[in-house]
């Protein structure tokens, strides 16, 4: 009921408050540490469960072009977002991880097997859709069929639903989806608390140490600007600003690489294996912002068409960042 999704949401922005101005090791590490178990434990039955009831791929290989979503090219490179390169994930290890570090050489070790795992749970849950559901109705099968469970908009249910029957041999499908829930949960609950964290060290890098705005350096007022503006979001029209979450998102990461690069072109080191895909993904970022752009003043889209001109015109900003860098570094 919209009573109970009420309370849960409030419940969420206080728990999000609180892990965010306490420091780290006293709700967050212990909290990622739980839920690493119970992630590990979901991800490492699902592979059984893939080995044992080995699934067959229903799912056809190609269903036809559409455009509703925009051109293949670049906003590919925007909607398949996290999966595989993520400006929200170079915040949060420069902001959260790294304070978790015992030694700065486990930091490799960390961020590529992260990296790896992130892999091995993204393939998961594609075989939980694809070979654990059905794409057709075959009557007698007793098998969901995604289609019909997507267009309900339950997009965990769905996940859970396929992976219940891929665990079924081990766990059994009832139990196995309540695993899939609790596991799914369980990750987007470490993404929440760590979110707010980030975005209170921006809001106080931003206004506090950039604009020189003292009250912002105030962890409880930064961070209450977060839950409200969070909130505000929560309660009204949040698929509002989603459209170009993905766009954000990739810009981040551009920005990451070609942060990196210069690092380690000033310390005379070769730049090429992060300058190169920095470049490639500012480009696409900045091409489908564009695109986007154009789309949102056709829709009358004042929002979304407001924030996509300013990301755009901060990918200006960092091209003469970038410029300023090389022209005035030391030979």
């Amino acid at each position: 009921s919209n009573l109970a999704l009420n309370i849960w949401i409030i419940v969420l922005l206080i728990y999000s408050y609180t892990a965010s101005i306490l420091p780290v090791n006293i709700i967050l590490q212990p909290r990622d540490y739980l839920s690493t178990f119970i992630l590990f434990f979901g991800l490492i039955c699902g592979y059984l469960g893939l080995m044992l009831t080995r699934p067959q791929i229903n799912t056809p290989a190609f269903l036809g072009w559409t455009a509703k979503q925009g051109p293949l090219f670049p906003m590919l490179f925007v909607f398949i977002a996290c999966g595989a390169v993520s400006g929200f994930h170079s915040l949060i290890s420069s902001g959260t991880t790294v304070k978790q570090l015992d030694n700065e050489k486990n930091a490799l070790k960390i961020g590529y097997g992260a990296m790896l795992l992130e892999g091995a749970l993204a393939v998961l849950a594609l075989l939980s859709v694809t070979a654990g559901l059905s794409w057709i109705n075959k009557e007698g099968t007793g098998c969901p069929v995604y289609p019909e469970l997507l267009k309900t908009g339950d997009w965990i249910g769905t996940f859970s639903a396929g992976y219940g029957r891929v665990v079924s041999k081990i766990l059994g499908i009832t139990f196995g989806c309540l695993v899939a829930t609790i596991t799914l949960n369980s990750f987007v609950m470490t993404t929440l608390d760590t979110a707010t964290r980030i975005t209170r060290y921006i809001t106080e890098e931003f206004f506090g140490k950039g604009l020189k705005i003292k009250i912002f350096n105030n962890r409880f007022f930064s961070t209450s600007i977060v839950i409200f503006f969070a909130g505000y979001l929560a309660f009204g029209n949040w698929k509002a600003i989603w459209p170009v979450f993905g766009a954000s998102n990739q810009l981040i990461a551009a920005i990451a690489l070609i942060v990196v690069s210069l690092w380690l072109i000033g310390q005379k080191k070769s730049a090429f294996f992060s300058g190169l895909p920095g470049i490639f993904v500012f480009l696409v970022t900045v091409s489908a912002l564009l695109y986007q752009s154009f789309v949102f003043l056709n829709q009358k889209n004042n929002l979304l068409f407001v924030i996509s001109i300013i990301l755009v015109f901060l990918s200006f900003f960092i091209l003469f960042e970038v410029y300023s860098f090389l022209k005035n570094r030391p030979k």
